[in-house]
């Protein structure tokens, strides 16, 4: 009887644990990468992968070009884990030097600028007709990281110090462990494993 209690016991642990298991997968609640000790979540590298392939096939279809092929939808892969490894090593980097604390700020007044030049019936509409996205996505996606890196190039050159330079040694410096894609992170940038 206590056998068979305990054997009860373990089975519906089992359906729990790959319960909880299969949720994680299906949100991709799994890191795809940790840089410098923070994780980066397949959620969010599939998402802009996605949004990119989303905007990729609008303008093809648009040209009247083919569909993607294996290689070039690997290079989008390629290009969002790139960017978003990026995008945390120059954040940590600016989290860790007060000099630059007010850069968030400043990109903060960039990004609503440029939302206040946009066409406020054309923004949400083709953002979510080329990326899928509603305006706060495509603003914390694209327009966020993108007026970051200007703003961090500007600071960084403003103290005299070239830009590629800097990149290329924070990004060589960084700690950066992937999992389940194709690539391994070598001298700053993704490498085939």
């Amino acid at each position: 009887m206590a056998r068979n209690t305990i054997m009860k016991k373990i089975i519906i642990i089992l359906i729990i644990l790959a319960g909880i298991g299969g949720i994680v997968w299906f949100f991709g609640l799994f890191p795809v990468g940790r840089i410098n000790g923070e994780f980066v979540f397949y959620k969010t590298y599939n998402e802009r992968v996605k949004a990119l392939e989303r905007f990729e096939t609008k303008n093809r279809l648009a040209a009247g070009s083919a569909s993607f092929t294996s290689s070039e939808r690997e290079e989008i892969q390629k290009s969002i884990l790139q960017n978003l490894i990026v995008e945390r090593v120059f954040w940590q980097y600016v989290e860790e030097h007060t000099a630059l604390s007010g850069l968030k700020e400043s990109v903060d007044a960039v990004v609503a600028s440029t939302l206040k030049e946009a066409d406020p019936n054309v923004l949400p509409q083709a953002t979510k007709e080329l990326y899928g996205w509603s305006v706060d996505e495509f603003t914390e996606n694209v327009l966020f990281p993108q007026a970051f890196q200007n703003e961090l190039r500007e600071a960084i050159e403003r103290d005299d110090a070239p830009f590629d330079e800097f990149a290329r040694t924070q990004l060589t410096n960084a700690q950066v462990q992937l999992y389940l894609v194709p690539w391994k992170w070598e001298n700053g940038g993704l490498v085939d494993k």
